[in-house]
């Protein structure tokens, strides 16, 4: 095993490593790094503080003390630890937290490393987060200021993941939700897709998609969404916190569907797995409401008033919290001022070396320009034949997805050529067959008549698998039905048929859309499906189809054996997915397939409209 040196630069390396992995919630990944560390003080304290961030205890083994002449990297780590113990604490002390939080950022700001500056905004913003009664938006300077740090797709997922969160805190009535907040919601699905499968923003991920659609009172959706997001939850050790969240968020949905017994059971999951005073108001106050609809109301009128009770001391820790955010705010504006002041002396000194140095730089700007035509000549040249390569790309590209529409539109009169032949030929001389059958039926006597009996059946069969099929090669968009008609009767047909149960959900899908689109979903739906049955050995499939207004989401899970997606790609070429996927890019669309061995596969498409 490697250990890590107590240098001072592989410090700084390793503790860049232990951020990055607790900022990802890759909580196992930073307990390695720090037990590979050498120094006992720094593994130590950064064991302690990977814990409270997995596992958020009470209060915390670990006595923190600051010392001023230790170095500034460690004491950064004990003011992080220092502030999660007072924020995860059961009796919060938010104002010490906030304190502690803000010398971290100081510190951090002052090594002039955006990775623990980072981690300092993150603990400031987790506080704000802990909060349910920030009336001003005085998280906004710490955010923003995180928005200049980023560097990679997880701090997008978090600027994304924070702006959500507050402004569905703002008011939990969620009256005064804007347009903001669906902007924010939209960008949610293509930032997440980026991440691997397992990887542990996915339960949150779900969480925030629930979210969404309690707000559209879109009840069904929302529970199905925070149960995706338990399942994956169930599989992270460190997710309880996240999973009592979801059972809280279950018995709202079930209270405002009144579904009462549902309600009652979900929140007494939420109140086993809960304990802090923030947890105690949201028991309280659902538990009144429930009790109301009951009509039980002095138990009702009980936890209104136990949960007004709670409110109140939020409300004094809020506005002691703000009071000291205020505080901060003042004594930083003063430090901008002494900047300024020092930076106009500055100036002055810096003017006088400029035109000294204009004079030396004026001189070689003839020697550059000559040089500069040069190479720019040679770029024009690189550039037109960059040029031509995307343009003979672009009609390649062309030519292939006029290749699929014909494709396409070849398959569908070869659908109907061979519905009307089996219907009105074949059919029709089988219709005839059955009229002359019948006739020599009645002049037939004797050991003959089972003979034409059994017979008789056969003809019957034939031509009812006849019609069968030429009413199934007829099927789907063909018959002016609609995409969303069309689905459902293909997922009866084949939950019929077959030993799978095949379940449509739709949601916004009010009016039909463009023939030639619909016609397009509806043989990559039935793709798709076909796939499954093939392949997956499901016992159960979901379809979900969800109009967003400018974007068609298709969602696609089974229960079956599931493959690994990124290893075998033989496996999807095998299944077709690759023409799939060329009908979906040919929309403008996305694909994104999410499976594993053993665990089902879920595809989701993404279709502007």
């Amino acid at each position: 095993m490697i250990f890590f040196s107590s240098s001072l630069w592989s410090n700084t390396k390793v503790l860049e490593e232990f951020f990055n992995a607790t900022k990802n919630q890759d909580y196992d990944r930073a307990f390695l790094i720090a037990s590979q560390i050498d120094d006992e003080v720094l593994e130590n304290h950064l064991t302690s503080l990977a814990t409270l961030l997995a596992v958020r205890p009470d209060a915390s083994s670990h006595t923190i003390t600051i010392e001023s002449k230790a170095d500034d990297q460690l004491n950064f780590i004990k003011y992080l630890i220092l502030g999660y113990q007072h924020n995860y604490a059961s009796n919060q002390d938010n104002l010490a937290a906030f304190k502690c939080f803000t010398n971290a950022l100081k510190l951090a700001q002052k090594t002039k490393n955006k990775v623990y500056t980072k981690a300092a905004l993150l603990g400031i913003l987790d506080l704000f987060v802990s909060e349910i009664f920030i009336g001003s938006k005085q998280f906004q300077p710490f955010l923003e200021l995180f928005i200049d740090l980023k560097t990679d797709r997880t701090d997008d997922f978090l600027i994304l993941l924070y702006n959500l969160i507050f402004f569905t805190k703002a008011d939990d009535s969620l009256d005064d939700i804007d347009a903001q907040y669906y902007a924010y919601y939209n960008k949610l699905d293509s930032i997440v897709t980026e991440f691997p499968s397992t990887h542990t923003f996915y339960p949150i991920y779900y969480f925030e998609k629930g979210i969404y659609h309690k707000i559209e009172q879109n009840y069904n959706k929302a529970v199905d969404l925070f149960l995706k997001a338990d399942s994956l939850a169930s599989k992270n050790k460190y997710a309880n916190e996240l999973r009592t969240k979801i059972a809280w968020q279950i018995a709202s949905v079930h209270t405002e569907n009144n579904n009462l017994d549902d309600a009652k059971r979900y929140l007494k999951m939420f109140k086993n797995g809960s304990g802090t005073l923030k947890d105690s108001f949201y028991n309280t106050r659902l538990a009144s409401i429930i009790f109301q609809k009951e009509n039980k109301y002095d138990s009702a009128y009980h936890y209104l008033r136990k949960s007004v009770d709670i409110e109140y001391q939020l409300g004094y820790k809020n506005n002691t919290l703000e009071s000291s955010i205020l505080t901060v705010q003042n004594q930083t504006d003063k430090l901008k001022l002494d900047k300024l002041e020092l930076d106009a002396k500055n100036k002055k000194i810096t003017n006088w070396a400029t035109a000294l140095a204009t004079l030396l730089i004026i001189g070689s700007a003839f020697a550059f320009l000559i040089n500069s035509n040069t190479k720019r000549k040679q770029l024009l040249a690189e550039q037109g034949k960059t040029l031509q390569e995307q343009k003979v790309a672009t009609l390649l590209k062309e030519q292939e997805l006029t290749t699929i529409d014909a494709i396409i539109e070849g398959q569908e009169k070869e659908r109907q050529r061979i519905a009307n032949e089996l219907h009105d030929d074949l059919g029709g001389s089988m219709a005839t067959i059955k009229l002359y059958f019948n006739s020599l039926q009645e002049k037939t006597t004797g050991d003959n008549e089972a003979l034409f009996g059994k017979t008789n059946i056969l003809l019957d069969e034939a031509y009812t698998k006849i019609r069968r099929i030429a009413h199934a090669k007829n099927s789907g968009v063909i018959a002016k039905q609609g995409l969303l008609k069309a689905v459902r009767q293909m997922g009866e047909k084949i939950s019929a048929a077959n030993s799978i149960t095949i379940t449509v959900k739709d949601f916004g899908l009010d009016n039909r859309l463009e023939n030639s689109l619909e016609l397009t979903l509806f043989r990559i739906i039935q793709e798709l499906v076909t796939n499954v049955i093939k392949h997956a050995q499901a016992t159960t499939l979901n379809i979900h189809l969800t109009n967003h207004g400018d974007t068609l989401n298709i969602l696609i899970e089974d229960n079956g054996i599931g493959f690994d997606i990124h290893k075998n790609m033989a496996l999807k070429k095998g299944m077709g997915l690759k023409s799939i996927d060329k009908r979906i890019a040919h929309l403008d669309g996305t694909l994104h397939i999410e499976s594993d061995p053993g665990k089902g596969a879920t595809v989701i498409i993404d279709i502007p409209l």
